[in-house]
């Protein structure tokens, strides 16, 4: 019986740090990533939120994978960055000819709540907005 409750108590450290919530974050954007490099936008919008999912069109799709051709072969992603308390991912997108940053927020049952790409030339701007982050 000991050891069932501390199997039980490890399970819900590890849930509360995040480690079983819902799909693995590197994981989900890669699907992403790799849909939108293959120009398909039912792949790409098939874990997003309802909000996200509506925001999504096809010529947005189509266009950002132009953009990721225009990088060469898609080689993957690496984290560079986490918050797991607010579910935020930031990777560098690695390509044959370059690279793109993503940034990627989660909803507690794993669902896509935001995903952005960013081109090199826009991480390397400096950031003068006054809009509320998300």
């Amino acid at each position: 019986m000991r050891a069932y409750l501390a199997i039980a108590a490890l399970a819900a450290v590890l849930a509360g740090c995040g480690l079983l919530a819902g799909p693995n974050a590197t994981d989900e954007a890669t699907k992403v990533a790799q849909a939108l490099y293959n120009d398909d936008l039912s792949s790409v919008t098939a874990n997003f939120d309802s909000t996200l999912k509506d925001q999504a069109t096809r010529t947005q799709v189509a266009a950002i994978s132009d953009k990721m051709h225009a990088l060469g072969e898609f080689q993957g992603l690496t984290e560079i960055k986490r918050d797991n308390d607010t579910r935020r991912y930031w990777y560098d997108a690695k390509f044959s000819n370059g690279d793109m940053t993503i940034q990627m927020r989660l909803h507690a049952d794993g669902t896509i709540a935001a995903y952005r790409l960013l081109t090199a030339a826009a991480t390397a701007a400096p950031h003068h907005s006054t809009t509320a982050s998300q």
